[in-house]
């Protein structure tokens, strides 16, 4: 494994109960650069409103004030 992805640590952006919202603020992450992927992204839907935890969006720790700033400032409100 590349040295530079095993030093990488990552936090959670945002909790999204929706996995099409979660894609497009990671996208949007993407496209400028940020580190970012989605956690249980493969969960199955047939789990319903049992699923209590969601898709946590996680960004690269040391990108985390860029993401921040980029999702507050544009992506809020999807």
């Amino acid at each position: 494994m590349n040295k530079e992805l095993e030093n990488r640590r990552f936090v959670t952006l945002e909790n999204f109960s929706n996995l099409w919202t979660a894609e497009v603020v990671k996208n949007r992450l993407l496209e400028e650069g940020i580190h970012a992927f989605i956690l249980n992204e493969n969960i199955n839907y047939s789990f319903g409103p049992t699923f209590l935890e969601g898709f946590r969006l996680q960004v690269d720790q040391s990108q985390f004030l860029k993401a921040l700033n980029i999702y507050k400032n544009s992506l809020q409100d999807l």
